[in-house]
């Protein structure tokens, strides 16, 4: 792909979809690091102790919904009260196996996802994730 994020951060409970995705995200050759986030509250704590990610060019966060200590959603909750200027070049796109109709209206309704796409992430998602971002920056 000829798009490249900075950095991606998977927030998945999971290690084996972890696993999976880090080897497609590599292969398909989208960024140069990966960092993993066991819980929405890991990754939380992860973006508060690393204002370099995202710094100077987007990078991208892929969320799950059901997890542990802090789910998706309350994650969204908290990153919403992270400094605008480090969430202004983050992409945060929910990425789930959550088939509720109660989930994917939730996820539409908030302002800071954008996108809601289930697993496991696939090569096609992946390119319109890339496509979406392209107009985002041809807009700024």
């Amino acid at each position: 792909m000829e798009y490249k994020f900075k950095s991606i951060l998977l927030v998945d409970d999971d290690r084996g979809t972890n696993f999976l995705h880090e080897h497609y995200l590599k292969e398909w050759e989208v960024t140069e690091k990966i960092y993993v986030a066991m819980n929405g509250k890991e990754a939380i704590d992860f973006l508060k102790d690393t204002p370099s990610f995202g710094a100077d060019k987007l990078s991208l966060i892929l969320l799950d919904i059901n997890m542990p200590v802090m789910d998706g959603f309350e994650f969204l909750e908290a990153y919403e009260q992270l400094p605008v200027e480090l969430q202004a070049s983050i992409i945060v796109v929910m990425l789930t196996s959550s088939l509720h109709k109660k989930d994917m209206k939730r996820a539409q309704a908030n302002k800071s996802l954008k996108g809601f796409i289930h697993k496991p992430l696939s090569k096609e998602e992946m390119k319109k994730i890339i496509s979406q971002i392209k107009q985002l920056e041809h807009k700024v």
